[in-house]
């Protein structure tokens, strides 16, 4: 995703892209992209800077971390990031700064790609879940619990303590 510079005005132009994760080369672990990724971005020129706000939209499919599941999740991520332009691009601490970004005055060309994969990636949680109240697998046979109770019964007592159980019967009032 490429931004003409010379396309930026003082008042803001906005700008949309439609790509896929492929065209992208975004990939996570256990993350399938099916749908395009669609990107609203307004990049306003003042002075010597481009302010740069958007968002990022698209679905993907993931696990579910308790469930095992797979499910649809919407992303929106927000891109929000200020480019300075200068005469010559010299050292600076700036540079590593994930909101902001150098460049030379000799550049025509913005490249907002690296940015549009960090909010995506970023947004993916690291345990997803279907649903808040996902009850997720049993223990003892791995049935998904969300479609019902199974028969395992389980035993939540630790045989080792028995024995204090046994001391204390009878004297707690």
């Amino acid at each position: 995703m490429k931004l003409e510079i010379r396309q930026i005005t003082p008042e803001g132009s906005d700008f949309h892209f439609t790509e896929t994760a492929e065209e992208m080369e975004i990939s996570s672990e256990g993350v399938k992209f099916p749908n395009p990724i669609t990107i609203d971005l307004t990049a306003a020129l003042t002075g010597d800077e481009i302010i740069c706000q958007g968002e990022v939209y698209t679905t993907v499919e993931v696990e579910c971390s308790r469930c095992l599941n797979n499910y649809d999740l919407e992303i929106k991520a927000d891109l929000q990031f200020v480019v300075q332009i200068l005469d010559s691009v010299i050292e600076s601490g700036i540079e590593g700064d994930e909101d902001y970004e150098i460049i030379p005055k000799t550049q025509t060309i913005l490249d907002i790609s690296s940015r549009v994969r960090d909010a995506i990636v970023l947004s993916i949680p690291l345990k997803p879940l279907c649903d808040e109240d996902c009850r997720g697998l049993c223990p003892l046979c791995g049935a998904n619990l969300n479609d019902g109770d199974c028969d395992c019964k389980l035993d939540k007592t630790d045989e080792r303590w028995d024995v204090l159980k046994d001391l204390f019967n009878g004297q707690i009032e």
